[in-house]
């Protein structure tokens, strides 16, 4: 089985996942130890905003490279162009939000206190999206091992290391620890791509190569965009419905079903690489990535339900007296959000981009349709809204997906 590509490659994500998720929360645990709780609050604000002025910066490149680069003629053309591209958005996009972000968030002020804060918040915001990008580019040429190396155990260990020393410059030192663990990797990610991937890149954009990929990256931005909507407006959803209290049991349930779905996304992306690599025998990939999703993600929904109660015991027992039930329908949910993702990775392949883009308008709208309704009436009902929302998502991905004669025998069969 190490032999398939399709399984290597997704274990090594899968490896490269959990390693973060764990670096992840000894980070936060050792930042806790060592900082006042108000500092502790304003860097996990920073942080999350990044992450999202991370997404926004890539402008859909990440997914292009995956899907063009393993077939390109101009490999070292492709790569530069996205990766310069990105350098050059993440900086417009990151000193956007140094500037205006305080004016609306009064404890993000410390961001701006000097041009040295904003000239590192920029640099560092911008290694962040660079580093997702060179993510995509070893998940293209199968190179996830190297990926794992880098932001699975150097990133960790530098990110672990380094809050110890900031703590003299408070909030911005916890955000600094992080950030700096990201830029160096994303540094060493290029250095790695040039000498063993042998792609030689350099600070240019080709406008050939940007044409090229520009309608496939922006169809995908846009469908990637829809899709952070609910994880965004959930928790506000549940916030102003249902209280804070209820908002902190939300977050770590979600937070735990997620390590269970991050194994499907893992597949997936391997799913997407290999399909980009072979696109003639899609159909037998497309097998066997649903068989490994289904393996996996069922394996982690099993072990997830029958241990809910414990797990969310070890955040406190009003965790574990409000969430138990949460947190098993979101686990469950993971199967939804499985058939989801390996959905809509064989429309990237098959680059049917209008359909992914409306079934990722069906996620929007139903789960904040049900969220909207419902979770007055309680917390379960997040977690209903979210693997429905999956579902009929997935569903719409995968009507898609069918030989056009099948496609409309399943609607004449549909209609009343």
């Amino acid at each position: 089985m190490l032999r398939d590509p399709l399984v290597r490659n997704s274990l090594f994500l899968i490896l490269t996942t959990g390693l973060g998720a764990g670096s992840g929360f000894f980070f936060w645990l050792i930042v806790a130890r060592l900082y006042p709780t108000a500092e502790v609050g304003q860097a996990s604000s920073l942080l999350s905003s990044v992450a999202l002025l991370s997404y926004f910066s890539l402008f859909g490149f990440s997914s292009a490279l995956v899907r063009y680069l393993p077939t390109s003629r101009n490999r070292a053309e492709d790569t530069s162009t996205a990766i310069s591209s990105v350098f050059l958005c993440g900086i417009l996009v990151s000193l956007s939000f140094a500037l205006i972000g305080p004016m609306f968030a009064d404890e993000l002020g410390f961001v701006r206190s000097s041009w040295t804060h904003v000239l590192l918040f920029v640099l560092l915001a911008t290694g962040a999206a660079v580093n997702l990008l060179t993510d995509s580019i070893f998940v293209a040429c199968r190179a996830t091992n190297s990926n794992l190396l880098i932001n699975g155990v150097f990133m960790s260990i530098a990110k672990l290391a380094l809050p110890a020393l900031a703590v003299p410059f408070g909030a911005f030192g916890i955000f600094a620890a992080s950030g700096i663990a990201s830029a160096v990797a994303a540094v060493a990610s290029i250095v790695v791509i040039r000498r063993s991937l042998r792609i030689r890149i350099r600070p240019q954009i080709s406008w050939a190569a940007i044409q090229g990929m520009l309608k496939y990256s922006l169809s995908n931005y846009l469908s990637g965009s829809l899709n952070l909507i609910p994880q965004i407006a959930l928790p506000i959803i549940i916030l102003h419905q249902l209280g804070a209290v209820v908002a902190a049991v939300y977050f770590v349930a979600f937070q735990i079903s997620n390590l269970v779905s991050s194994a499907s996304y893992a597949i997936g992306e391997s799913l997407f690489a290999e399909g980009s690599h072979e696109s003639g025998s899609l159909r037998v990939l497309a097998l066997r990535s649903g068989k490994l999703m289904l393996a996996i993600v069922g394996a982690g929904v099993v072990v997830v339900t029958l241990l809910a109660k414990p797990i969310l015991q070890l955040f406190g027992a009003e965790y574990a007296e409000t969430g138990t039930t949460t947190l098993i329908l979101f686990t469950v949910s993971s199967l939804a959000v499985a058939f989801n993702t390996w959905a809509n990775f064989l429309l990237k392949v098959r680059r049917q981009l209008r359909a992914m883009v409306y079934a990722n308008v069906v996620f929007v709208v139903v789960i904040l349709g049900v969220a909207l309704y419902k979770v007055p009436d309680g917390l379960n009902w997040a977690a209903a809204a979210w693997g429905i929302g999956n579902l009929l998502s997935g569903l719409v991905a995968g009507a898609a997906l069918l030989p056009r004669g099948r496609r409309g025998n399943v609607r004449t069969a549909v209609q009343p």
